[in-house]
């Protein structure tokens, strides 16, 4: 059967989070034809060896690993260039992505009207979950600073979790410019056509187990890629549903 979803998960140092997400994405995707491919940033705790050996009696499951270059847009963008599904979903490994929502999600996307799903924080339903008042405030801020850049009107446009088509992703990945830790902001601001997005609302989790990646070195390249597509203004408008 044509694999008809790619759920591509960027990984580092998330080696006991890898069975236990791999059991939700498969509850949540029964009767999907799906694939896991993981894309590991040379994890030195074994990520990437527990994801191999799952792969051996799972074909469903790839890993790839890459040495010497790290960043989660980047690994993000090489992960949906390995697939040829008809949808590509990102979520994150740290189980604080609901992954029950992906079922919505590709119904959503199977009815032709969006390009674009994504799981948010901020519409009626969501939740940011238990942050302190530091992170919650710098959300906030990132948020507002992703005006300047993202012209549609979306209420999480710093949200990491999302499915897209890969017809969509094909049509802005020369454009992206693989920098930070925000690839939907990045692939919404290099799309020069109205954007046909839904958002759907999901409660941010608790981390349980690795550590997050959120540092003064993310938050460099966040600005970075803001000012990378500042020249041109090159985002079209866009949709919501």
């Amino acid at each position: 059967m044509a694999i008809e979803l790619s759920v591509v998960i960027p990984t580092y140092n998330e080696k006991d989070n890898i069975r236990p997400l791999l059991g939700k994405i498969e509850a949540a995707l029964e009767g999907v034809a799906w694939e896991a491919i993981f894309v590991d940033d040379d994890s030195p705790d074994g990520t990437s060896e527990v994801i191999r050996k799952i792969s051996q009696s799972d074909p469903r499951i790839r890993c790839l690993q890459r040495i010497g270059r790290r960043g989660l847009s980047s690994a993000c963008i090489e992960g949906m260039l390995a697939s040829s599904a008809t949808y590509l979903a990102v979520i994150d490994a740290d189980l604080q992505h609901d992954a029950a929502l992906l079922g919505g999600m590709i119904e959503t996307l199977r009815g032709g009207m969006f390009d674009l799903v994504i799981g948010s924080r901020y519409v009626e339903g969501g939740q940011v979950g238990e942050w302190s008042s530091q992170r919650a405030m710098m959300s906030r801020f990132a948020t507002w600073v992703s005006r300047l850049v993202v012209k549609a009107d979306l209420k999480d446009p710093m949200s990491g979790y999302f499915m897209l088509k890969r017809s969509f992703f094909l049509q802005v990945v020369r454009r992206l410019s693989g920098r930070g830790f925000k690839i939907l902001l990045d692939i919404c601001a290099s799309s020069t056509e109205e954007i046909k997005f839904k958002e759907l609302p999901y409660q941010f989790g608790l981390r349980v187990s690795g550590e997050s990646k959120l540092n003064q070195a993310v938050l460099f390249e966040y600005g970075m890629m803001i000012v990378n597509k500042l020249p041109g203004r090159l985002l079209g408008h866009g949709r919501k549903g």
